[in-house]
Protein backbone atom coordinates (compact mmCIF):
# COMPACT_ATOMS: atom_id res chain seq x y z
CA UNK A 1 0.00 0.00 0.00
CA UNK A 2 1.51 3.87 -0.99
CA UNK A 3 2.23 6.57 1.31
CA UNK A 4 -0.65 8.54 -0.18
CA UNK A 5 -3.00 5.83 0.27
CA UNK A 6 -2.30 5.19 3.88
CA UNK A 7 -2.41 9.01 3.97
CA UNK A 8 -5.97 8.79 2.76
CA UNK A 9 -7.07 6.72 5.07
CA UNK A 10 -5.35 8.37 8.21
CA UNK A 11 -7.22 11.91 7.15
CA UNK A 12 -10.97 10.06 7.40
CA UNK A 13 -10.09 9.63 11.57
CA UNK A 14 -11.02 12.31 13.92
CA UNK A 15 -10.83 10.75 17.02
CA UNK A 16 -7.07 10.80 18.88
CA UNK A 17 -7.48 7.26 20.65
CA UNK A 18 -8.09 5.84 16.80
CA UNK A 19 -5.16 7.53 15.53
CA UNK A 20 -2.77 6.08 18.25
CA UNK A 21 -4.06 2.66 17.21
CA UNK A 22 -3.49 3.46 13.29
CA UNK A 23 -0.07 4.73 14.45
CA UNK A 24 0.98 0.90 15.94
CA UNK A 25 -0.92 -1.27 12.65
CA UNK A 26 3.11 -1.16 11.53
CA UNK A 27 6.25 1.00 11.00
CA UNK A 28 4.83 2.38 7.53
CA UNK A 29 1.33 3.51 9.25
CA UNK A 30 3.47 4.75 12.04
CA UNK A 31 5.78 6.93 9.55
CA UNK A 32 2.86 8.39 7.50
CA UNK A 33 1.38 9.55 11.04
CA UNK A 34 3.75 11.12 11.95
CA UNK A 35 4.55 13.28 8.49
CA UNK A 36 0.89 14.34 8.35
CA UNK A 37 0.39 15.08 12.39
CA UNK A 38 0.33 18.98 12.50
CA UNK A 39 -0.65 19.39 16.00
CA UNK A 40 1.74 18.40 19.41
CA UNK A 41 0.10 19.06 22.74
CA UNK A 42 2.93 18.43 25.72
CA UNK A 43 4.21 18.53 29.14
CA UNK A 44 6.95 20.80 29.92
CA UNK A 45 9.77 18.45 30.25
CA UNK A 46 9.11 16.30 27.28
CA UNK A 47 11.36 14.45 25.52
CA UNK A 48 13.46 16.78 22.81
CA UNK A 49 13.16 13.98 20.19
CA UNK A 50 9.60 14.25 19.77
CA UNK A 51 10.12 17.15 17.76
CA UNK A 52 12.24 15.11 15.40
CA UNK A 53 9.57 12.51 14.76
CA UNK A 54 6.81 15.16 13.64
CA UNK A 55 8.58 17.43 11.15
CA UNK A 56 5.56 18.64 9.55
CA UNK A 57 4.30 20.53 12.90
CA UNK A 58 2.47 23.58 13.02
CA UNK A 59 1.34 24.12 16.09
CA UNK A 60 3.19 23.51 19.29
CA UNK A 61 1.65 23.82 22.97
CA UNK A 62 3.79 23.39 25.95
CA UNK A 63 2.23 23.55 29.35
CA UNK A 64 3.67 23.59 32.65
CA UNK A 65 2.40 20.54 34.46
CA UNK A 66 4.84 18.70 36.86
CA UNK A 67 8.19 19.86 37.67
CA UNK A 68 10.13 17.05 37.44
CA UNK A 69 13.72 16.81 37.81
CA UNK A 70 15.55 18.11 34.64
CA UNK A 71 17.28 16.00 32.71
CA UNK A 72 19.44 16.23 29.10
CA UNK A 73 17.03 14.56 27.29
CA UNK A 74 13.95 16.56 28.14
CA UNK A 75 12.66 19.54 26.33
CA UNK A 76 12.34 22.66 28.61
CA UNK A 77 11.41 26.64 27.63
CA UNK A 78 14.83 27.95 27.76
CA UNK A 79 17.09 29.87 25.25
CA UNK A 80 18.67 26.52 23.79
CA UNK A 81 15.37 24.63 24.46
CA UNK A 82 13.87 27.72 21.81
CA UNK A 83 17.16 26.84 19.54
CA UNK A 84 15.91 23.77 19.04
CA UNK A 85 12.44 24.38 18.51
CA UNK A 86 13.87 26.39 15.70
CA UNK A 87 15.75 23.86 13.76
CA UNK A 88 13.11 20.68 14.32
CA UNK A 89 10.30 22.77 13.23
CA UNK A 90 11.03 24.64 10.23
CA UNK A 91 6.79 24.62 9.20
CA UNK A 92 5.81 25.72 12.83
CA UNK A 93 3.21 28.84 12.50
CA UNK A 94 2.03 28.75 16.47
CA UNK A 95 3.73 28.34 19.40
CA UNK A 96 2.34 28.38 22.85
CA UNK A 97 4.44 28.06 26.08
CA UNK A 98 3.09 28.36 29.32
CA UNK A 99 5.95 28.19 31.94
CA UNK A 100 6.38 29.59 35.27
CA UNK A 101 9.87 30.96 36.10
CA UNK A 102 10.84 30.51 32.65
CA UNK A 103 13.42 33.01 31.21
CA UNK A 104 13.33 33.96 27.34
CA UNK A 105 16.20 36.11 26.20
CA UNK A 106 16.98 37.65 22.05
CA UNK A 107 19.25 34.58 21.72
CA UNK A 108 16.59 32.17 21.77
CA UNK A 109 13.61 34.06 20.55
CA UNK A 110 15.73 35.33 17.49
CA UNK A 111 16.51 31.93 16.77
CA UNK A 112 12.88 30.60 16.44
CA UNK A 113 12.09 33.75 14.13
CA UNK A 114 14.61 33.08 11.72
CA UNK A 115 14.20 29.46 11.95
CA UNK A 116 10.45 29.32 11.20
CA UNK A 117 9.54 31.66 9.08
CA UNK A 118 6.06 30.63 8.69
CA UNK A 119 5.24 31.51 12.44
CA UNK A 120 2.63 34.02 12.49
CA UNK A 121 1.42 33.61 16.48
CA UNK A 122 3.46 33.38 19.36
CA UNK A 123 1.89 32.81 22.90
CA UNK A 124 3.64 33.06 26.04
CA UNK A 125 2.18 32.76 29.80
CA UNK A 126 3.31 32.89 32.99
CA UNK A 127 7.24 33.74 31.40
CA UNK A 128 9.54 35.76 31.83
CA UNK A 129 9.91 37.83 28.41
CA UNK A 130 12.34 41.04 28.31
CA UNK A 131 12.33 43.64 25.65
CA UNK A 132 15.41 42.98 23.88
CA UNK A 133 13.78 39.11 23.49
CA UNK A 134 10.71 40.64 22.60
CA UNK A 135 12.30 43.02 19.74
CA UNK A 136 14.27 40.23 18.57
CA UNK A 137 11.71 38.25 17.86
CA UNK A 138 10.12 40.98 15.95
CA UNK A 139 13.11 41.42 13.86
CA UNK A 140 13.49 37.80 12.47
CA UNK A 141 9.75 36.55 12.86
CA UNK A 142 8.39 38.50 9.65
CA UNK A 143 5.05 36.83 9.45
CA UNK A 144 4.06 37.40 12.64
CA UNK A 145 0.10 38.01 12.99
CA UNK A 146 -0.84 37.70 16.81
CA UNK A 147 0.88 38.25 19.84
CA UNK A 148 -0.42 36.99 23.20
CA UNK A 149 1.62 38.07 26.53
CA UNK A 150 0.26 36.73 30.06
CA UNK A 151 1.48 37.61 33.40
CA UNK A 152 4.53 39.20 32.44
CA UNK A 153 5.96 41.96 34.94
CA UNK A 154 9.75 42.49 33.03
CA UNK A 155 8.45 43.64 29.72
CA UNK A 156 7.88 47.51 29.58
CA UNK A 157 6.99 50.07 27.26
CA UNK A 158 10.04 49.63 25.48
CA UNK A 159 8.82 46.72 23.38
CA UNK A 160 5.51 48.37 22.43
CA UNK A 161 7.63 50.10 20.14
CA UNK A 162 9.16 47.08 18.23
CA UNK A 163 5.28 45.88 18.05
CA UNK A 164 4.03 49.41 16.54
CA UNK A 165 6.61 48.77 14.19
CA UNK A 166 5.38 45.28 13.20
CA UNK A 167 2.09 44.33 11.09
CA UNK A 168 0.40 41.97 13.78
CA UNK A 169 -3.46 41.64 13.51
CA UNK A 170 -3.86 40.49 17.16
CA UNK A 171 -2.55 41.86 20.44
CA UNK A 172 -3.06 40.22 23.71
CA UNK A 173 -1.36 41.56 26.96
CA UNK A 174 -3.06 40.00 30.24
CA UNK A 175 -2.08 40.82 33.43
CA UNK A 176 1.49 43.07 32.54
CA UNK A 177 1.71 45.79 34.58
CA UNK A 178 4.25 47.66 32.95
CA UNK A 179 4.05 46.74 29.08
CA UNK A 180 0.78 48.67 28.29
CA UNK A 181 0.74 52.40 29.56
CA UNK A 182 -0.26 55.53 27.61
CA UNK A 183 3.30 55.78 26.18
CA UNK A 184 3.00 51.94 24.90
CA UNK A 185 -0.32 52.34 23.45
CA UNK A 186 0.89 55.95 21.43
CA UNK A 187 3.78 53.64 19.85
CA UNK A 188 1.10 50.91 19.07
CA UNK A 189 -1.45 53.81 17.26
CA UNK A 190 1.58 55.92 15.63
CA UNK A 191 3.16 52.65 14.42
CA UNK A 192 2.45 50.49 11.15
CA UNK A 193 0.30 48.47 13.59
CA UNK A 194 -2.68 51.47 13.15
CA UNK A 195 -3.13 49.89 9.61
CA UNK A 196 -3.17 46.30 10.39
CA UNK A 197 -4.46 45.82 14.33
CA UNK A 198 -7.54 44.55 14.19
CA UNK A 199 -8.18 42.81 17.08
CA UNK A 200 -6.80 43.98 20.84
CA UNK A 201 -7.48 42.32 24.26
CA UNK A 202 -5.98 44.57 27.84
CA UNK A 203 -6.55 43.15 30.73
CA UNK A 204 -5.26 44.31 34.22
CA UNK A 205 -2.74 47.02 32.48
CA UNK A 206 -3.07 49.53 35.43
CA UNK A 207 -1.21 52.34 33.87
CA UNK A 208 -3.64 53.43 31.09
CA UNK A 209 -5.64 56.42 31.46
CA UNK A 210 -8.03 58.31 29.29
CA UNK A 211 -4.73 59.96 27.20
CA UNK A 212 -3.82 56.40 26.25
CA UNK A 213 -7.49 55.24 25.35
CA UNK A 214 -7.49 58.42 23.26
CA UNK A 215 -4.59 56.99 20.71
CA UNK A 216 -7.03 54.15 20.03
CA UNK A 217 -8.99 56.70 17.45
CA UNK A 218 -5.93 56.70 15.17
CA UNK A 219 -6.27 52.53 14.42
CA UNK A 220 -7.92 52.56 11.41
CA UNK A 221 -8.28 48.50 11.03
CA UNK A 222 -9.37 47.99 14.82
CA UNK A 223 -12.74 46.14 14.70
CA UNK A 224 -12.62 44.26 18.12
CA UNK A 225 -11.40 45.56 21.28
CA UNK A 226 -12.08 44.01 25.01
CA UNK A 227 -10.67 46.36 28.30
CA UNK A 228 -10.73 44.84 30.95
CA UNK A 229 -9.60 45.69 35.17
CA UNK A 230 -8.79 49.10 34.23
CA UNK A 231 -7.27 51.98 36.49
CA UNK A 232 -9.69 54.56 37.33
CA UNK A 233 -7.81 56.70 35.11
CA UNK A 234 -10.40 55.50 32.43
CA UNK A 235 -13.27 57.64 32.05
CA UNK A 236 -16.33 58.84 30.22
CA UNK A 237 -13.68 60.46 28.53
CA UNK A 238 -11.84 58.13 26.83
CA UNK A 239 -15.33 55.93 26.65
CA UNK A 240 -16.75 58.68 24.21
CA UNK A 241 -13.30 58.20 22.43
CA UNK A 242 -13.32 55.04 21.98
CA UNK A 243 -17.47 55.48 20.29
CA UNK A 244 -15.85 57.45 17.19
CA UNK A 245 -13.75 54.48 16.45
CA UNK A 246 -16.02 53.44 13.05
CA UNK A 247 -14.22 50.18 12.02
CA UNK A 248 -15.22 48.55 15.33
CA UNK A 249 -17.66 45.95 15.26
CA UNK A 250 -16.98 44.01 18.93
CA UNK A 251 -16.33 45.13 22.45
CA UNK A 252 -16.27 44.26 25.89
CA UNK A 253 -16.32 46.91 28.69
CA UNK A 254 -15.57 44.87 32.35
CA UNK A 255 -14.97 46.60 35.61
CA UNK A 256 -14.44 49.77 33.94
CA UNK A 257 -13.93 51.62 36.83
CA UNK A 258 -15.14 55.19 35.83
CA UNK A 259 -17.20 54.61 32.73
CA UNK A 260 -21.02 55.28 33.40
CA UNK A 261 -24.14 55.99 31.37
CA UNK A 262 -22.29 58.83 29.29
CA UNK A 263 -20.24 56.12 27.69
CA UNK A 264 -22.78 53.66 26.99
CA UNK A 265 -25.12 56.58 25.26
CA UNK A 266 -22.44 57.50 23.22
CA UNK A 267 -21.37 53.92 21.80
CA UNK A 268 -25.38 53.67 20.92
CA UNK A 269 -25.35 56.82 19.32
CA UNK A 270 -21.57 56.70 17.32
CA UNK A 271 -20.74 53.20 16.59
CA UNK A 272 -22.57 52.60 14.19
CA UNK A 273 -20.97 49.28 12.82
CA UNK A 274 -21.09 47.55 16.43
CA UNK A 275 -23.00 44.07 16.37
CA UNK A 276 -21.70 42.42 19.81
CA UNK A 277 -21.60 44.83 23.07
CA UNK A 278 -20.59 43.03 26.24
CA UNK A 279 -20.85 45.02 29.43
CA UNK A 280 -19.91 43.78 32.68
CA UNK A 281 -20.04 45.99 35.66
CA UNK A 282 -19.94 44.04 39.69
CA UNK A 283 -17.72 46.44 41.80
CA UNK A 284 -17.32 49.53 39.92
CA UNK A 285 -19.16 51.87 37.68
CA UNK A 286 -22.73 52.56 37.23
CA UNK A 287 -25.24 51.84 34.32
CA UNK A 288 -28.93 52.90 33.71
CA UNK A 289 -31.29 51.47 32.01
CA UNK A 290 -32.46 54.29 30.28
CA UNK A 291 -28.98 54.70 28.98
CA UNK A 292 -29.03 50.79 27.59
CA UNK A 293 -32.02 51.84 26.24
CA UNK A 294 -30.11 54.59 23.93
CA UNK A 295 -29.27 51.22 21.75
CA UNK A 296 -33.38 50.40 20.86
CA UNK A 297 -32.95 51.61 17.01
CA UNK A 298 -29.07 50.47 16.63
CA UNK A 299 -28.59 49.31 13.27
CA UNK A 300 -26.37 46.40 13.44
CA UNK A 301 -26.36 45.10 17.03
CA UNK A 302 -27.06 41.47 16.96
CA UNK A 303 -25.67 40.37 20.25
CA UNK A 304 -26.28 42.20 23.85
CA UNK A 305 -24.21 40.81 27.15
CA UNK A 306 -25.27 42.85 30.27
CA UNK A 307 -23.68 41.29 33.71
CA UNK A 308 -23.25 42.79 37.00
CA UNK A 309 -25.22 44.60 40.09
CA UNK A 310 -23.98 47.87 39.10
CA UNK A 311 -26.12 47.60 35.48
CA UNK A 312 -29.29 48.68 36.57
CA UNK A 313 -32.21 47.55 33.98
CA UNK A 314 -35.98 46.77 34.30
CA UNK A 315 -38.25 44.37 33.00
CA UNK A 316 -39.69 47.36 30.91
CA UNK A 317 -36.43 48.34 29.25
CA UNK A 318 -35.43 45.07 28.43
CA UNK A 319 -38.82 44.73 26.44
CA UNK A 320 -38.03 48.28 24.92
CA UNK A 321 -34.38 47.46 23.62
CA UNK A 322 -35.50 44.12 22.40
CA UNK A 323 -38.56 45.79 20.46
CA UNK A 324 -36.81 48.52 19.29
CA UNK A 325 -33.26 47.14 17.94
CA UNK A 326 -34.29 44.74 15.10
CA UNK A 327 -31.13 43.44 13.93
CA UNK A 328 -30.69 42.27 17.78
CA UNK A 329 -30.65 38.31 17.84
CA UNK A 330 -29.01 37.54 21.47
CA UNK A 331 -29.64 39.72 24.98
CA UNK A 332 -27.85 37.94 26.94
CA UNK A 333 -28.97 38.51 30.60
CA UNK A 334 -26.87 37.95 34.36
CA UNK A 335 -28.64 34.25 35.89
CA UNK A 336 -28.28 35.67 39.03
CA UNK A 337 -30.75 38.40 38.54
CA UNK A 338 -34.66 37.35 38.92
CA UNK A 339 -36.63 38.60 36.05
CA UNK A 340 -40.51 38.65 35.16
CA UNK A 341 -40.93 38.15 31.62
CA UNK A 342 -44.78 36.90 31.78
CA UNK A 343 -46.18 40.17 29.85
CA UNK A 344 -43.21 40.51 27.38
CA UNK A 345 -44.13 40.18 24.20
CA UNK A 346 -42.98 36.49 22.26
CA UNK A 347 -40.19 38.26 20.37
CA UNK A 348 -38.69 39.60 23.38
CA UNK A 349 -38.69 36.35 25.30
CA UNK A 350 -37.04 34.43 22.03
CA UNK A 351 -34.19 36.86 22.13
CA UNK A 352 -33.38 36.81 25.69
CA UNK A 353 -31.25 34.24 26.55
CA UNK A 354 -29.33 34.28 30.62
CA UNK A 355 -25.71 33.54 31.12
CA UNK A 356 -22.84 33.97 33.42
CA UNK A 357 -19.91 35.65 32.90
CA UNK A 358 -18.03 32.46 32.41
CA UNK A 359 -20.08 31.89 29.69
CA UNK A 360 -19.90 35.10 27.40
CA UNK A 361 -20.96 35.53 23.93
CA UNK A 362 -18.84 33.47 21.53
CA UNK A 363 -16.73 36.92 20.45
CA UNK A 364 -15.38 36.88 24.02
CA UNK A 365 -14.81 33.11 25.22
CA UNK A 366 -11.26 34.14 25.57
CA UNK A 367 -7.65 33.13 24.42
CA UNK A 368 -7.27 29.26 24.25
CA UNK A 369 -4.08 28.32 26.56
CA UNK A 370 -4.41 24.92 26.10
Amino acid sequence: MSDDLVAQILNKISESEDIRSFSEVCKQWLRVQRLNQTSLRVDVGFPQILLTRFPNLQELRVWEVTKEKPSKEAWYPTETGLEIVAKSCPNLETLLVSSEYSVLGSKGLRALGNGCPKLSTVMFDEMVVGNEGLVALFQAAHNLKGLHLSSNELVSDYACRAIGSSCITTLELKDCPYVTTDVGLRFVANGTTSGTLKKLILDGCQGITDNGIEYLVKMRCLEHLELTNLSEGVTDVGGVAISTIQTLKELKLSEALGMSDRTVVALAENCHNLEAFALCLWFHGDVSGASICAFSGHKCLKHLALFGDNIHLSDVEVERIVLGCPSLEFLVLDDSVVWNFGLMQDRARRVIKFGSYDRPLPHFTGTTWW
